[in-house]
Parts: structure tokens; C-alpha cells; sequence
């Protein structure tokens, strides 16, 4: 497990993955923390949640920041043409894709686990919101595909992180959902769904070497983190990100 590193940029809370950042000079890879809220559908006004990106943005030392309009589904997409700067709200897509130095990408989550996906070959990186429904429409298999296309990438050379999101522990789901995981005939149970998620991505040919999960639980960590369970269904959302600083275009 890894645990992403608590720190503060420009006034902003973020927890970054160090090891990444450490091993790959110029990568910003994160997500913000409460109190903050970066959801598109909150109370606050799209004026007020665009300054929050905008902020982040110039916080991580990138000139544009994309994030789609989430639906629970396995839709990923090019960033292409890349927005030459500012916030830039994509359409109705759970992941997004790109290898452009210096565009920030964005999924926001309050439970749904973050999937970041590095190719360090070509440079091109993705970044997926995964709840159960998207995990099941096989979003990951979706993401490595989009990054194949974009640039070669190949799964043997990819690095893939699985973020902040609520734990096995805490997550309780009911017998139709279980169903859809393989579990029939069970009543209510838990589901971790990052355990799920590295079986599958071991299953689609990366190496479960190449792949980490972060131990960040957002219902247990509800003072730090965002947790639509833990709120009942009151919390705002937090901003996970990828992306390469712009000085390294």
C-alpha cells in the first residue's frame, strides 16, 4: 500500500504521490483534501468552483486544467486539441487522456476511486473515475486502450496508481451489486473495490509490480477527505490530478 504525502502548495492541501513525483521529475500527481469543494454539482457557484481549478492549476505550475462531467460510465477521451489555458469542463466522460506537458487532468471523487495511469516511455497519461458501475464497464481496460492509441503505450511499460477512495472495510454494498461482482446468493457484504480494480488490471497484462494502491481510506479519513458514505451524502468532492508541468514541455 502507499500513502500519499500530506502537503500544502501556494496555501492549497494536497496529498501527493511522492513516489511518482520523486521518480519522474515534473509529474504532479495528487488530490486536494477538505475542506475545499471542486464538484461541478455542489452548492457553491461555477464561478467559485472554476477559481478553486484555476488556483490548483497555477498551484502545480500547469497552464490548463480539464475535468469531464462524471456519469458513473467507461467513456474516456483525448484531450485534443489541448486548451491553451484556464479551466475547461469536457462533457460527459468518466476518464480523460493526453500527453501534453503542462495540461493538468482532473476527476473529482468522494468515495470512487481515482485511477492514474502513466505511460514513462511516451509521456502520455490518463486519469479515470472509478465507481463500481464505470469498474464494471471495464473504464481501466477503456483507459489503457485510450493510451495505446494515443502514443503505442504498452501494458508492460505502464504504471498505474490507485488513489484515494473508501476502503473494504467501510464500503457495504447490497446483493445486487455483489451479484454484478461474482458474490450471487449473498445479502448485504463489503467490497473493496481497489483490490478489484488491480486484479483487473493485472488480468488486462500490467505487471502487478507496476501497480500501487493507495491505503487512504475517505470514510476512515473523513476529516482529511471527502466521503459521500460517510456524510450521508452531503460532502463536497475532492480534485484528484495528473499531469506534467508546463516548464517541461
Amino acid at each position: 500500500m502507499t500513502r500519499e504525502e500530506r502537503i500544502s502548495v501556494r496555501g492549497i492541501d494536497l496529498l501527493v504521490h511522492t513516489d511518482w513525483e520523486r521518480g519522474f521529475p515534473g509529474l504532479v500527481a495528487g488530490t486536494t483534501v477538505a475542506p475545499q469543494d471542486y464538484g461541478l454539482s455542489g452548492s457553491d457557484s461555477v464561478w467559485a468552483v472554476s477559481e478553486r481549478f484555476e488556483s490548483l492549476t497555477a498551484a502545480l505550475e500547469c497552464r490548463a486544467c480539464v475535468v469531464g462531467r462524471q456519469v458513473h460510465g467507461a467513456r474516456v477521451e483525448v484531450v485534443d486539441p489541448s486548451p491553451p489555458f484556464g479551466f475547461c469542463v469536457a462533457g460527459d466522460m468518466d476518464g480523460l487522456a493526453t500527453d501534453r506537458p503542462g495540461v493538468l487532468l482532473t476527476v473529482t471523487t468522494a468515495d470512487c476511486v481515482p485511477v492514474y495511469l502513466l505511460d514513462p516511455v511516451s509521456g502520455g497519461f490518463s486519469l479515470l473515475h472509478a465507481g463500481w458501475r464505470g469498474a464494471l464497464a471495464g473504464i481501466v481496460e477503456q483507459g489503457i486502450q485510450t493510451l495505446e492509441a494515443l502514443n503505442g503505450a504498452a501494458r508492460t511499460e505502464l504504471r498505474v496508481h490507485l488513489g484515494p477512495a473508501i476502503c473494504g472495510e467501510c464500503y457495504e454494498v447490497g446483493p445486487e451489486v455483489l451479484r454484478e461482482f461474482g458474490r450471487p446468493g449473498t445479502d448485504h457484504g463489503i467490497l473493496d473495490l481497489r483490490a478489484w480494480l488491480t486484479e483487473e488490471t493485472i488480468r488486462l497484462g500490467v505487471p502487478a509490480s507496476a501497480i500501487s494502491a493507495s491505503s487512504w481510506c475517505t470514510r476512515c479519513s473523513a476529516d482529511l477527505l471527502h466521503s459521500h458514505r460517510g456524510s450521508q451524502g452531503t460532502a463536497g468532492r475532492m480534485a484528484a490530478f495528473l499531469g506534467w508541468r508546463v516548464r517541461y514541455e
